[in-house]
């Protein structure tokens, strides 16, 4: 199928709601600090501060469209593709793998525009790699906020219907949209929604942080990814949520605002009295990229989910 048919059904199925960043950018970056740039839309400041900090001109591989919302076509190949490739962050071993099995042109979707370990946090694309993607003439699509924002291929959606949670409604609106959802429990106890999770995405170092004398487990709130926010939890307490299910429950990456943003959250739900799990980023998010194989199937496109390196250690 031609690219841009492509781009025009991921646009039209994810349509973009975030700032424009091109004029934002063009003012305050490089000067403007962490704590001003999470006024807007986080991802549009992480991603060149992670390029520069490495070296990477990264103006030189990826649309300078990509700069106005951070999400959609970044890296424009050949104008057919035969193959998408679905992967939750573009890391460095799920590309070498795509690179070793993509014919020219093929297609990268990913959630994220930026790579992911859990100690150093998010990671540009390696120099070498982006020359290799380049050479091979690869598209790379990535959707960020649009895909997290609830729908039925979304990265809450889908992570609470993998584990047969009975959705009773949506939560934790980002940019007008409600990112995550709660309902029912389909298992008693926090121990067997932890077994659970590690059946249906594969995590293994999953943490519990028990904040009630019970562990039972009743109404959950789920946001997959990174959802350990005060705001969230704070929704999901007036819901009456007893559980609070996300990506990031203990924040190990080394950001000072992030940690700080963690330990708050920690600090709320210990209040609230209300359960924490945590999955990990990458396998709370991994059952909706997996689901989007299904999507591209349904337009007759061909598609696969690469999983990542750490993916058989359930530790990522």
């Amino acid at each position: 199928m031609e690219l841009k048919k492509i781009c025009e059904l991921l646009q039209g199925s994810f349509p973009f709601h975030v700032r424009r960043h091109r004029q934002i950018l063009g003012l305050l970056y490089p000067i403007v600090n962490l704590k001003n740039a999470k006024k807007y839309d986080p991802i549009g400041f992480v991603f060149p501060e992670v390029n520069l900090k490495a070296g990477i001109n990264y103006r030189k591989y990826y649309r300078w469209a990509f700069f106005d919302y951070y999400n959609g076509l970044m890296i424009k190949g050949a104008s057919k593709v035969n193959r998408v490739f679905c992967t939750v962050f573009p890391n460095r071993r799920p590309l070498e793998r795509i690179l070793e099995t993509a014919a020219r042109g093929d297609l990268v979707f990913t959630h994220h525009c930026c790579g992911f370990d859990r100690k150093k946090g998010f990671l540009p694309i390696p120099l070498d790699i982006l020359e290799r993607i380049k050479e091979k003439q690869l598209s790379v699509y990535s959707l960020h906020t649009p895909f997290f924002n609830n729908g039925p291929w979304s990265t809450s959606v889908q992570l609470a219907e993998s584990l047969g949670i009975r959705r009773e409604g949506e939560f934790a609106a980002v940019n007008g949209k409600p990112t995550g959802v709660f309902g029912q429990a389909p298992v008693s106890n926090l121990n067997d929604l932890k077994d659970l999770l590690c059946r249906q995405t594969g995590a293994r170092d999953i943490s519990i942080i028990t904040n009630r004398n019970s562990t039972s487990a009743g109404r959950v709130a789920v946001i997959a990814g990174n959802g350990g926010y005060e705001h969230f939890i704070s929704e999901a307490g007036r819901l009456g949520c007893d559980t609070f299910l996300t990506g990031t429950a203990i924040e190990e990456a080394d950001i000072p605002d992030s940690l700080e943003a963690n330990l708050r959250f920690r600090r709320l739900a210990e209040q609230l009295k209300m359960n924490v799990i945590g999955g990990g980023h990458y396998f709370t998010e991994k059952p909706a990229l997996q689901k989007m194989v299904c999507f591209f199937d349904r337009h007759g496109i061909y598609a696969e989910f690469v999983p990542d390196s750490e993916d058989r250690s359930g530790v990522i």
